[in-house]
């Protein structure tokens, strides 16, 4: 009997592990993947203003800055900006076991620009489409957390 409760619990600490496991192969897929696009969607918004962006790029750049100097000043900040959590963000991917406090700082943040979308300053909307897509980082964040919080807290309980 007390080798049946024995292979139990360690069967259940097994599947624990490769929850948490899995949870984290999920995360750092996930954390490449925006890291990857910060550092595109960065890099391409400050190299506006240098010459060195190919002109279709060079286009969408001044076609969101609607051709506005300041816009496009607000824009190249911005870009550093991504830079910068873009490389965190790949720094976070490696270093996974200390990248809690920013996955929530991540989700947060997330969740603020999704509510900028769905109670736009520039009043009514035609469609709810554009809100929607802008939430999904934000769920998908707050979901990753909390199965990462389930796994972890079940990888501790074992």
């Amino acid at each position: 009997m007390g080798r049946e409760k024995s292979d139990r619990c360690n069967s259940t600490k097994a599947a624990g592990e490769v929850s948490t496991m899995r949870i984290k192969a999920i995360a750092k897929v996930v954390y490449g993947f925006f890291a990857a696009a910060f550092l595109l969607v960065g890099i391409t918004a400050f190299a506006a203003g240098t010459g060195l962006l190919p002109e279709p790029l060079h286009g969408v750049v001044m076609d969101v800055g609607h051709g506005d100097a300041n816009a496009l000043h607000i824009i190249q900040e911005f870009g550093a900006f991504l830079v910068f959590i873009g490389l965190i963000t790949f720094w976070f991917m490696r270093h996974y076991d200390q990248s809690q406090t920013f996955h929530w700082a991540m989700t947060i943040a997330w969740g603020l620009i999704a509510l900028a979308h769905w109670f736009d300053v520039r009043g009514s909307r035609n469609s709810v489409i554009g809100p929607i897509i802008n939430s999904i980082p934000f769920i998908l964040f707050a979901a990753l957390g909390l199965l990462r919080r389930k796994s972890q807290g079940q990888a501790q309980s074992i």
